[in-house]
């Protein structure tokens, strides 16, 4: 996730939980953004993938997120998840990507 803050600038917090525990142990389903471990195929073989979930929240107005993505390989997660901080959270492309500042957080 290091990649994704040295590459985008976020105006916002945006809480990222993985998991690959099959009782959801990380919670990805009341993150901004989940990414939920599973397997997929690509090219003829069987690879690790996960199943992308948003818009879960907790507190008061606590509510799951929907799945919005599934079976993506891990190997091509990167343009899926800086489409994603682009689109919904208005990341911007950063001019100088050694200056990196936090804005991702990331539970597992």
């Amino acid at each position: 996730m290091e990649e994704l803050e040295a590459e985008l600038e976020i105006p916002q917090t945006v809480r990222i939980h993985w998991t690959g525990c099959p009782n959801s142990c990380g919670q990805p389903q009341v993150a901004d953004i989940g990414l939920m471990g599973t397997t997929a195929r690509k090219d003829g073989r069987v690879v690790e993938a996960v199943d992308i979930y948003m818009g879960g929240e907790v507190g008061k107005d606590a509510k799951l997120g929907e799945c919005v993505r599934k079976g993506i390989p891990c190997e091509d997660l990167k343009p899926v998840l800086v489409e994603l901080l682009i689109e919904h959270f208005g990341a911007k492309p950063r001019q100088h990507p050694s200056a990196a500042q936090a804005s991702v957080l990331v539970t597992r």
